[in-house]
């Protein structure tokens, strides 16, 4: 056996790193899945132009545009706030 002892590291780790000033800001939800799974289909029917553009930009970031479509996806989270 090893003589060192496992090192295991489950803190939190936070980006304190300020986003960019294009990026608008937004506070989150704040719920657990089962109301937004309850309410997904009204935030859905609601949100619909908001999650396309969201999809449209990931779909054309081909994966690697993550700052990229930060607008798009605090878009979403603020229109699903409003729900």
């Amino acid at each position: 056996m090893a003589a060192r002892a496992p090192l295991f590291n489950q803190q939190v780790l936070l980006d304190t790193t300020p986003l960019p000033p294009s990026i608008p800001k937004v506070t989150e939800i704040g719920a657990s899945s089962a109301p937004l799974l309850s309410a997904s289909y009204f935030i859905g029917a609601r949100c619909k132009p908001y999650g396309d553009d969201y999809m449209l930009c990931k779909e054309n970031a081909h994966g690697k545009g993550e700052l990229d479509c930060l607008r798009e996806g605090r878009k979403v989270t603020r229109c699903a706030a409003s729900v």
